[in-house]
């Protein structure tokens, strides 16, 4: 019985992430209860219960909120995300539409129709990126995804009194930088003039070196874990270097900022 009341329940949305796997794995050896979604069911653990999402289809969270409906969470994480990358001047709504749809109405989805399962004092938790500070030329539709999801989770907790935390890594070394290639390849090779044909060709060579290069997931999954076990988390969490660089743009003129990011840039695809 004693253990049955320390076991607390997390609901981890996306995960097929790997970093959602890995803090799964982590929070499973603290004899945390994880429920999580995904939208192929792949059975990836037998101590892990696995539902069915996608959150760009809201039919699907009508069904499993039903299925859920007697669940208590102590957390909610949310760990589904796309970055969409294109130059503004040449950037098409519909792919536009789609980032927002995963990233800030999938969001607000799991908002509407899972937070009333979380426990008197549970929390909301979204993986957010550095991105959020808008200073990343050619990742426009991602990093406006990113700030707006922010926004909309800080709200709700002013709105609702639940405790919402949003986590900002800086890059990682997962599969994400890999997909995110394959999804924003048909982008680039849309400008037929090739204005943009060295910044094209820098972003997938910095996305490769990500994907070898980049911060540990591991280490970004403890610490996320770490912050999910607090009693009384932050609002926000910068992990990296490059996260807490990205924050101090806020502190500075913008225009000095612009000005120093411009230049950097440039220096690095003209290397």
């Amino acid at each position: 019985m004693e253990n049955n009341l320390k076991e607390k329940t997390i609901f981890v949305i996306g995960i097929n992430s790997e970093l959602a796997q890995i803090v799964s794995n982590i929070l499973k050896k603290k004899n945390w209860k994880i429920y999580a979604t995904t939208r192929q069911i792949n059975a990836l653990d037998d101590n892990i219960h696995e539902f069915h999402l996608d959150v760009q289809n809201e039919l699907d969270f009508i069904h499993l909120k039903d299925k859920i409906k007697n669940l208590s969470f102590d957390c909610i994480i949310n760990f589904s995300g796309i970055a969409i990358s294109d130059a503004v001047e040449c950037l098409d709504e519909l792919e536009l539409k789609k980032q927002l749809d995963v990233n800030l109405f999938g969001l607000l989805r799991i908002i509407k129709y899972f937070s009333k399962n979380l426990k008197p004092n549970g929390r909301l938790i979204n993986i957010s990126s550095m991105a959020q500070y808008g200073i990343f030329p050619f990742l426009a539709p991602y990093s406006l995804s990113k700030a707006s999801a922010d926004i909309l989770l800080n709200n709700f907790s002013l709105e609702s009194n639940i405790k919402t935390v949003s986590i900002r890594p800086g890059a990682v070394a997962t599969k994400f930088w890999e997909k995110s290639i394959e999804l924003n390849e048909k982008n680039f090779n849309n400008h037929k003039d090739e204005k943009f044909k060295k910044e094209k060709e820098f972003l997938i060579q910095n996305a490769n070196n990500n994907v070898l290069h980049a911060k540990n997931p591991i280490n970004v999954a403890q610490k996320i874990a770490q912050i999910i076990e607090l009693k009384n988390p932050k609002k926000v969490y910068n992990i990296g270097l490059d996260a807490k660089i990205a924050k101090l743009s806020r502190f500075l003129p913008l225009g000095f900022v612009d000005f120093l990011v411009r230049f950097i840039f440039n220096k690095r695809i003209n290397k």
